[in-house]
């Protein structure tokens, strides 16, 4: 692997990094924080006219937090798999990083005061890789597409 697409790989592990530093909140403070974000949100919910009780909009919220953090992380492992594959089998590379990462993240939760480890979150957080992980692909194919137009 050159020393310049080495790069990306530096990038997805300093995010994988601060998904753990999340995860490595206390049960408090984690709760404070999305609690935030969803009295934010519920302002607009409640805005549009939508009525939606503030349990159930804040555990939806934290799910989507769980979604959202791993869709990019899956765009991103799409890329750096694409540019410098850490091994000779890109699925395998893929396969290796969508399933190590959610179930460490929950671990790691599992020993943090206050926070609970979810079997279902590690799926949330799988499902969210292979999202961000399509949307990355598909936007290589049309790029590369682009680029085959363009030099033809």
């Amino acid at each position: 692997m050159k020393k310049r697409n080495f790069f990306i790989w530096i990038l997805i592990a300093v995010y994988i990094g601060w998904i753990f530093s999340n995860s490595f909140t206390i049960g408090e403070v984690s709760s404070s924080t999305s609690e935030r974000v969803t009295y934010f949100l519920l302002r607009y919910v409640n805005k549009a006219g939508f009525s939606i009780d503030f349990s159930l909009f804040h555990h939806y919220v934290r799910k989507m937090a769980h979604f959202s953090e791993y869709a990019l992380l899956g765009f991103l492992i799409v890329i750096a798999i694409r540019i410098a594959p850490l091994m000779k089998s890109r699925f395998l590379n893929f396969v290796l990083i969508m399933v190590a990462i959610p179930v460490t993240d929950e671990l790691i939760q599992k020993y943090v005061p206050g926070r609970t480890s979810a079997f279902l979150d590690s799926f949330i957080d799988m499902a969210g890789i292979l999202a961000g992980a399509f949307v990355s692909y598909i936007l290589i194919l049309i790029l590369l597409d682009i680029f085959k137009k363009r030099s033809a």
